[in-house]
């Protein structure tokens, strides 16, 4: 798959998955991997640092009872605007693709 098509597709799951729960980063990692299996964890965890950076999500951090403490990422409000107008794009996308004969599994659907 295209590095910036993926890049941008991994931006979308990341916001999806931090829209339902708040999670630490290997958790995501370990839900992605499942579908994007040739991608490098430090791929997705760089993916995470650019997104809090950029204001898309807020971070803090969960004591453990053994161990480390835990990183966790939540969807920041910035980010819930940036999720829905990238699934509106997509939407764009799928019309364009059909109107053009591009088919495609909608196995997958994202909701705004």
């Amino acid at each position: 798959m295209d590095p910036q098509l993926k890049r941008g597709i991994l931006n979308i799951c990341i916001l999806q998955l931090l829209k339902q729960n708040d999670m630490y980063g290997y958790e995501i990692i370990k839900i992605l991997q499942n579908f994007f299996t040739d991608t490098e964890e430090s791929t997705l965890y760089a993916i995470l640092r650019r997104l809090h950076k950029e204001g898309l999500t807020d971070m803090y951090y969960s004591e453990m009872s053994h161990g480390p403490k835990r990183k966790y990422y939540k969807i920041s409000e910035k980010g819930e605007g940036y999720l829905k107008d990238s699934i509106t794009s997509w939407h764009e996308i799928e019309t364009i693709f059909s109107k053009i004969g591009i088919f495609y599994s909608r196995a997958i659907k994202f909701t705004i």
